[in-house]
């Protein structure tokens, strides 16, 4: 039997926060991974020598990570240089709202102090109100938040390297100006680190280095916004917008900087979220590119000469010389990213390696590749400890096995010489083999046409060789950063954000600067937001953008994902006046949609400060009105959170147990998830209907404003299953 070859690729990105010329930007999170994730990840290697990971890192974040070498700041870190004693009332204002931006659990309740502000905080604002909560903080709590803050951050390699950061962790507490200068001291330390770590392991054949597209763009979607129809045939779409050869720059510059930096020019790339289309593959041959990669739903949905296997590397048929491609495991890739920081290391890391020997097992002699891709920064946060005794669980129980070498994705490329041959490629990315997260909602659509219309007012300057080279470099750097995907992930609220505004102005910003840069009057356009400042109306269908949510029914948040193109409601929009007062809410924001096959689903988030038994006992009665038809839904939980009793009105209005033929699904664990055939609610496809929300809780009972929905049209009669 031939061995498995397993290769893990560790996704590290950050967007260009920081504007041509700006020495401060205004967030922090380079510098905050760097020294949690990018430090961590490299560092922990040195205990696993048989590890051999791929690290993909985009040249945005090398060029950020560089600039704080070279002296350049942010403005939480320029906020937490400032004197306790001395802050003003917005500089205050500003540390309450923003140095808590820390993951709850394991961050802020990591540390007792930490958490102990952080409750005062939360009690603030709900007795004052979001304004006024800094008030509640004294002088001593925000001398100490300008330590814990970052504190939080440090990952567990981070705290094992520097003793002077443990010391300073013990304490916990009554910080002074000298313990805040040690903790950036060791910031910048690392920050001078991390880079010449990553660069020596490369340089040892221990790790091997892939990048992203420059600017980290959704490739076909620059080579091509109409590529975006292919999955996506009834979204709507920006004006086209093609810029093929910008696309070749960015991958370019993107390998150029690599070699510069690191000492080595990729083999590999990742394409931005795993987004490829035939033209984006070929583009990436033409650059000398020798292997990409992408989803095994993208595969799945594409034309092949064998079964869509992603355990064996593929060729596009047609494409000479192009780049092998291979296709990450969906399921073992989530695991990691979005389920295993719920459960002890030593099971998780027991039940990962008992998932690869099952393939193994099923790929009989043939061998198998196994690529496991992910983001390697953001799922940290989530995991006790930085997700330290994680890594070492999994990368000790790998190390152990025998048959089963852990290699770069070059070297298990080479370890599988069987290739596939793909006929048709289809377009698409790692989320759902579609676009739908960067393009054909209304604000995303709107920034694509903002690029549209500078890229092509700049077209002719930028090629004009009597303009001097340097403007028109400075050009092409801030029109380079603005067609990142990053931008467009955030602008309309599908994912919650704080920062979403600073995005949107960063994003116009950017467009401003490469106009500037060639002496051109930036457009009138530019001055106005593109996200909407208020929730969008509630008779806005769920699923605009053409994509609709397909949750798991099981009370957790299994990936971020789950509920995009779902319409979010706050609390603050849903409280009817009397009947609640706000710093009693029952839920935080609540949100809903419709599958493709007709389902009705709704998410319930509890109130933070609701604690483990958030939905223990609580009463659901929904009430859906379209025309002169109304439906009555009422369901019960146990103490567990699962469903007691479901009760369904008939259409004759008489209360009877819903049918064994009617799935009523409810779960409520972190969160609250339900959902009810569409049909079996009176809710008919291109209908708009009323629903009245009543929650029944130990606090009482709250009657929540009338949400108006419209229902999509449906890709399957009611009824039918899902493919």
């Amino acid at each position: 039997m031939k061995p498995v070859a397993l290769a893990f690729l560790w996704h590290l990105h950050q967007p260009l926060y920081r504007l041509r010329g700006e020495r401060v930007c205004f967030v922090p999170w380079v510098r905050l991974h760097a020294i949690r994730s990018y430090y961590d990840m490299i560092r922990v290697l040195a205990e696993f020598p048989g590890i051999r990971p791929t690290f993909n890192l985009t040249a945005t974040l090398v060029e950020q990570i560089r600039a704080y070498e070279a002296g350049a700041s942010d403005l939480f870190r320029e906020a937490a240089r400032i004197p306790a004693d001395d802050l003003s009332e917005p500089q205050r204002a500003f540390l309450c709202e923003h140095f808590f931006s820390a993951q709850a659990e394991h961050m802020i309740g990591g540390l007792p102090r930490y958490a102990e502000i952080h409750a005062r905080r939360e009690s603030a604002r709900a007795g004052r109100g979001d304004a006024e909560a800094w008030k509640e903080l004294s002088t001593a709590d925000y001398q100490d938040l300008q330590v814990l803050f970052d504190l939080s951050w440090f990952g567990f390699k981070a705290r094992e390297d520097f003793p002077e950061l443990r010391a300073l962790i013990e304490r916990g507490r009554d910080f002074s100006r000298r313990d805040l200068e040690t903790v950036h001291a060791v910031e910048d330390e690392i920050l001078r680190r991390v880079l010449p770590l990553y660069r020596a392991a490369a340089a040892e054949g221990r790790i091997e280095i892939t990048t992203s597209p420059y600017a980290h763009p959704i490739l076909p979607l620059l080579i091509d916004t109409d590529s975006a129809r292919e999955a996506m045939p009834q979204a709507p779409l920006p004006p086209r917008f093609r810029v093929p050869g910008d696309a070749r720059r960015q991958v370019e510059d993107a390998l150029a900087l690599l070699e510069r930096e690191l000492g080595v020019r990729p083999r590999g790339l990742w394409p931005s979220e795993g987004a490829v289309s035939r033209e984006a593959v070929e583009l990436l041959g033409s650059c000398g590119i020798e292997w990409t990669a992408s989803d095994e739903q993208v595969l799945a949905a594409s034309e092949t000469n064998l079964p869509a296997d992603p355990g064996r590397p593929w060729t596009l048929s047609g494409a000479t010389g192009g780049p092998v491609l291979v296709f990450r495991d969906h399921d073992l890739s989530d695991r990691i990213g979005f389920s295993y920081a719920r459960v002890d290391p030593a099971r998780a890391a027991d039940d990962f390696l008992a998932a690869v020997l099952e393939r193994e097992r099923q790929a009989g002699d043939g061998g198998r590749l196994i690529l496991v891709a992910l983001d390697g920064e953001n799922p940290w946060e989530h995991y006790p400890q930085a997700g330290g005794p994680f890594l070492r669980a999994l990368y000790g129980l790998l190390a152990g096995h025998p048959a089963l070498p852990c290699e770069t994705v070059s070297q298990a490329i080479a370890r599988c010489p069987e290739r596939g041959a793909i006929g048709r490629l289809r377009s698409g990315s790692w989320i759902h083999a579609d676009f739908g997260t960067w393009i054909g909602g209304p604000e995303k659509n709107r920034a694509w046409s903002l690029l549209g219309e500078v890229r092509s007012g700049l077209s002719s300057a930028l090629e004009d060789a009597r303009a001097p080279e340097e403007a028109r470099r400075a050009a092409w750097s801030s029109l380079r950063a603005a067609e990142g995907s990053d931008w467009f992930w955030w602008l309309d609220g599908q994912f919650t954000n704080d920062y979403r505004t600073q995005f949107d102005e960063t994003f116009r910003a950017h467009l401003k600067q490469a106009c500037e840069a060639l002496g051109r009057e930036a457009p009138d356009s530019l001055d106005r937001p593109i996200a909407s400042p208020a929730p969008r109306e509630s008779a806005e269908a769920s699923g605009e953008n053409g994509v609709l949510p397909a949750p798991r029914i099981d009370g957790f948040e299994g990936d971020s994902f789950e509920w995009r193109g779902a319409r979010r409601i706050e609390w603050g929009s849903l409280a009817s006046r009397g009947a609640m007062q706000v710093a009693r809410r029952p839920l935080e924001s609540l949100r809903y949609g419709f599958t493709r096959d007709g389902t009705f689903c709704l998410r319930i988030d509890p109130d933070p400060r609701a604690g483990a038994r958030a939905f223990a006992g609580l009463g659901l009665d929904l009430t859906f009105r379209a025309g002169e038809t109304a439906r009555r839904l009422r369901l019960d939980l146990d103490e567990s959170g699962d469903p007691k009793e479901i009760i369904l009105d008939d259409p004759k209005g008489g209360p009877q147990p819903a049918p064994r033929g009617v799935p009523v699904r409810a779960a409520a664990r972190k969160i609250l998830e339900m959902a009810v055939p569409c049909e079996a609610v009176g809710l008919g496809p291109g209908t708009t209907a009323g629903l009245r929300i009543r929650l029944k809780t130990t606090a009482g009972e709250a009657q929540l404003e009338e949400i108006v929905v419209r229902v999509p049209p449906f890709e399957r009669e009611p009824g039918t299953p899902a493919a």
